[in-house]
Protein backbone atom coordinates (compact mmCIF):
# COMPACT_ATOMS: atom_id res chain seq x y z
CA UNK A 1 0.00 0.00 0.00
CA UNK A 2 1.11 3.10 -1.39
CA UNK A 3 1.47 6.83 0.94
CA UNK A 4 -1.41 7.61 -1.21
CA UNK A 5 -3.18 4.60 -0.41
CA UNK A 6 -2.77 4.99 3.00
CA UNK A 7 -3.81 8.78 3.21
CA UNK A 8 -6.93 8.45 1.00
CA UNK A 9 -8.35 5.42 3.53
CA UNK A 10 -7.77 8.02 6.48
CA UNK A 11 -9.61 10.22 4.42
CA UNK A 12 -12.47 7.73 3.87
CA UNK A 13 -12.47 6.92 7.66
CA UNK A 14 -12.72 9.92 8.97
CA UNK A 15 -14.94 11.03 6.98
CA UNK A 16 -16.93 8.08 7.51
CA UNK A 17 -16.47 8.78 11.38
CA UNK A 18 -18.06 12.27 10.51
CA UNK A 19 -20.57 10.71 9.18
CA UNK A 20 -21.68 8.48 11.77
CA UNK A 21 -21.11 11.06 14.25
CA UNK A 22 -24.17 13.46 12.38
CA UNK A 23 -26.44 10.55 12.35
CA UNK A 24 -25.58 10.02 15.88
CA UNK A 25 -26.50 13.58 16.97
CA UNK A 26 -29.55 13.23 14.90
CA UNK A 27 -31.07 10.50 16.01
CA UNK A 28 -30.44 11.45 19.86
CA UNK A 29 -32.46 14.78 18.94
CA UNK A 30 -35.36 12.70 17.39
CA UNK A 31 -35.55 10.53 20.37
CA UNK A 32 -35.65 13.44 22.29
CA UNK A 33 -38.41 15.25 19.95
CA UNK A 34 -40.73 11.93 21.00
CA UNK A 35 -39.79 11.93 23.99
CA UNK A 36 -41.16 15.97 24.76
CA UNK A 37 -44.23 14.74 22.26
CA UNK A 38 -45.05 12.23 24.61
CA UNK A 39 -44.61 13.87 27.48
CA UNK A 40 -46.84 16.95 25.83
CA UNK A 41 -49.13 14.45 24.91
CA UNK A 42 -50.11 13.01 28.29
CA UNK A 43 -50.61 16.44 29.75
CA UNK A 44 -52.80 17.81 27.30
CA UNK A 45 -54.85 14.96 28.09
CA UNK A 46 -54.59 15.72 31.73
CA UNK A 47 -55.91 18.65 30.81
CA UNK A 48 -58.91 17.74 28.97
CA UNK A 49 -59.44 15.14 31.90
CA UNK A 50 -59.52 17.83 34.00
CA UNK A 51 -62.47 20.30 31.58
CA UNK A 52 -64.08 17.06 30.92
CA UNK A 53 -64.91 16.42 34.82
CA UNK A 54 -65.53 20.10 35.36
CA UNK A 55 -67.69 19.76 32.82
CA UNK A 56 -69.27 16.74 34.33
CA UNK A 57 -69.74 18.27 37.78
CA UNK A 58 -70.94 21.55 36.19
CA UNK A 59 -73.63 19.00 34.36
CA UNK A 60 -74.53 17.58 37.32
CA UNK A 61 -75.36 20.37 39.51
CA UNK A 62 -77.39 22.43 36.79
CA UNK A 63 -79.60 18.57 36.06
CA UNK A 64 -80.09 18.53 40.22
CA UNK A 65 -81.15 22.38 40.15
CA UNK A 66 -83.61 21.32 36.97
CA UNK A 67 -85.04 18.54 38.41
CA UNK A 68 -85.49 20.60 41.59
CA UNK A 69 -87.47 23.28 40.18
CA UNK A 70 -89.39 20.80 38.11
CA UNK A 71 -90.50 19.01 41.31
CA UNK A 72 -89.20 15.56 39.78
CA UNK A 73 -86.59 13.45 37.42
CA UNK A 74 -88.93 12.48 35.16
CA UNK A 75 -89.65 15.76 33.95
CA UNK A 76 -86.16 16.85 33.95
CA UNK A 77 -85.48 13.68 32.02
CA UNK A 78 -88.36 14.60 29.83
CA UNK A 79 -86.66 18.07 28.87
CA UNK A 80 -82.75 17.22 28.60
CA UNK A 81 -84.25 14.01 26.84
CA UNK A 82 -82.17 11.48 28.65
CA UNK A 83 -83.54 8.75 30.87
CA UNK A 84 -85.09 8.84 34.56
CA UNK A 85 -81.96 6.66 35.44
CA UNK A 86 -79.22 8.91 33.99
CA UNK A 87 -81.10 12.28 35.75
CA UNK A 88 -81.52 10.20 39.24
CA UNK A 89 -77.58 9.12 38.81
CA UNK A 90 -77.04 13.03 38.55
CA UNK A 91 -78.92 13.82 41.43
CA UNK A 92 -77.20 11.35 43.64
CA UNK A 93 -73.69 12.23 42.83
CA UNK A 94 -74.20 15.77 43.44
CA UNK A 95 -76.31 15.02 46.73
CA UNK A 96 -73.48 12.72 47.57
CA UNK A 97 -70.29 15.86 46.47
CA UNK A 98 -72.05 18.15 48.77
CA UNK A 99 -72.08 15.69 51.48
CA UNK A 100 -68.71 15.37 51.40
CA UNK A 101 -68.08 18.74 50.95
CA UNK A 102 -70.69 19.99 53.51
CA UNK A 103 -69.62 18.54 57.02
CA UNK A 104 -72.96 19.72 58.73
CA UNK A 105 -74.56 18.07 56.25
CA UNK A 106 -74.30 14.76 57.52
CA UNK A 107 -74.68 16.10 61.13
CA UNK A 108 -71.34 17.02 61.88
CA UNK A 109 -70.32 19.91 63.97
CA UNK A 110 -68.01 22.91 61.91
CA UNK A 111 -65.74 25.00 64.17
CA UNK A 112 -65.14 28.57 63.09
CA UNK A 113 -62.71 30.53 63.85
CA UNK A 114 -63.70 34.32 64.09
CA UNK A 115 -60.69 35.44 64.93
CA UNK A 116 -59.53 35.80 61.85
Amino acid sequence: MGASDRAAALRRARERQARIEAATARTVLAHSNVKRAVEAKAQAMERHDERIAAAELTSETETTLLAKVCGSAEAAAEILGISQREVRRMVRAERERQAVDQPRARGWEVQHDDTA
